[in-house]
């Protein structure tokens, strides 16, 4: 995705709203902006730059992105029907349009302060199929269009001392991820279009800019550059985001994060808790830092970008009966539990003259995902990418590839415990006006596990597959689309 800086990161210089299109290019190839510091503004369409206030002065800003795309889909091997049921048929193609608002303000005191806040505002878009009573509010569930906020955080910080971000935002490893090539069309396979397949098939996107890392309350300090080298350190307490309620907690019966025992006996749902009697909260992932060393410098016309990244914490302990009951590995006795992040993150980009060529790795003690805790006795995951862009005036072109190793699906995998996925994205970036860009993407992707069912969701946990089907235990989907982006 082309890279859209925000105010906040001391030492870069781009600040305000966003940096120009041309900037926001250079994000990702060229060592003089942050690598990745597109989060919140991500995609095909730079916003417009905004002037940075003059000491004493606030800039209130007021962005937004608008896109639409033409797709042609394909969920899973004919052989395996549909990716959503077997009894059902779907067409291979549609269209699919969303819009986001980015409001904020920065200022800067007459001392020098940098300060200031932004907000990411996405509409709800779980509705009903069809038209009819569908096509409007009333008619259907409320939440239709429905806008709620993605994140929410405020900042404090000079040149000189750097910057504290406070709030739902972005950790050092999603904002300074190097290496991973999300600069052309949508983002490839954690852009937009992955969005359009049944979730179930779609390879999961390994690395640390996925929403259910970026989006929770943290503390984030951010260093000024010296030397080409700065840093990154975040403090995440719990997976709790946008919440502002007593006790974070749910009543009996609605679940979004760890379980405490009511009065009545009931399981209710607390995001601050800190053991839980039910197995599948015990994963939730507490008490995790996130720590990035990045360095970033020019030798003659070569660009270089790289960044190396710790993440480490503990998880939601299991105070129930019986242990850890349904790791495979362990099916015999007292089984162990899940266990805290302990993931080595490194990135690097190299460019010349608009080519940009470079990858991204991450290994350790996670599960598909870098923010997902896994069991002990489990093998370690590893993912890794390749890719490469190149800018040519209003143009910017590239490929990427990842692979993902993990443990998968460990509770009725018997056939092996390992899960394999990979994807192949390649595409383009045409900026037709201020504020205006087309894309052209294309994807490929594969998930395979051993006694894994992917189109039922389904584990084998039993040479004779009982309890399950080994059947399409290997997908592969593809797509192609046209998209266009108006931001401003």
């Amino acid at each position: 995705m082309r890279k859209l800086l925000l105010a906040t990161v001391a030492g870069l210089g781009a600040w305000g709203a966003v940096a120009s299109d041309a900037a926001a290019q250079n994000a990702v190839q060229a060592p003089t902006q942050s690598s990745a510091s597109y989060t919140t503004y991500q995609g095909g369409a730079a916003l417009p730059a905004a002037g940075a206030p003059s000491p004493g002065t606030v800039v209130v800003r007021l962005n937004g992105r608008v896109r639409f795309y033409a797709y042609a889909a394909f969920d899973g091997d004919a052989s395996q029907g549909t990716a959503t049921t077997l009894a059902n048929k779907q067409d291979k193609y549609g269209f699919a349009e969303y819009g986001r608002l980015y409001p904020g303000f920065d200022g800067v005191a007459a001392n020098g302060l940098k300060y200031g806040a932004s907000l990411e505002i996405r509409q709800d878009t779980q509705a009903p199929a069809g038209g009819g009573a569908n096509g409007s509010i009333s008619g259907q569930d409320p939440k239709r269009a429905g806008l709620y906020f993605r994140r929410v955080w405020g900042y404090l910080g000079t040149n000189e001392a750097g910057t504290i971000r406070l709030g739902s935002t972005d950790q050092p490893t999603s904002l300074y991820l190097t290496g991973n090539f999300e600069n052309f069309n949508d983002g490839g396979w954690n852009g937009d279009v992955p969005n359009f397949f049944a979730a179930n098939v779609v390879p999961a996107w390994p690395f640390s800019d996925v929403g259910s890392y970026y989006t929770t309350n943290k503390a984030v300090y951010l260093s000024p550059q010296i030397f080409g080298f700065d840093l990154g350190a975040s403090y995440e307490p719990s997976t709790a985001n946008v919440s502002g309620g007593n006790n974070e907690c749910a009543a009996p019966g609605q679940a979004f994060g760890g379980t405490y025992n009511s009065p009545a006996g009931q399981i209710g749902y607390c995001d601050r808790a800190s053991s839980t009697n039910s197995i599948a909260e015990s994963q939730r992932r507490r008490n995790t830092f996130d720590l990035l060393l990045r360095y970033r410098g020019t030798f003659g016309p070569v660009g270089v970008a790289a960044t190396a990244a710790y993440i480490t914490g503990s998880h939601v302990q299991y105070n129930g009966p019986g242990g850890f009951t349904n790791n495979p590995l362990n099916a015999g006795g007292a089984q162990p539990g899940y266990q805290g992040l302990n993931v080595g993150d490194f990135g690097a980009a190299v460019t010349l003259a608009g080519l940009s060529v470079g990858g991204h790795y991450s290994t350790g003690r996670f599960n598909g995902n870098v923010g997902t805790p896994l069991a002990g006795g489990l093998p370690d995951s590893n993912a890794w990418l390749g890719g490469a862009s190149y800018t040519f005036g209003p143009m910017i072109v590239g490929a990427s590839y990842f692979v993902s190793e993990s443990a998968g699906d460990i509770g009725n995998a018997y056939f092996g415990r390992q899960r394999k996925e990979q994807g192949i994205a390649a595409g383009g970036t045409y900026s037709l006006a201020p504020g205006v860009s087309l894309f052209l993407s294309a994807l490929w992707g594969e998930r395979k596990q051993n006694g894994y069912n992917f189109i039922t969701s389904t584990g084998v946990n039993s040479a004779t597959g009982a309890n399950g089907s080994a059947a399409n235990n290997k997908v592969t989907v593809s797509a192609v689309s046209l998209g266009t982006a108006f931001s401003w």
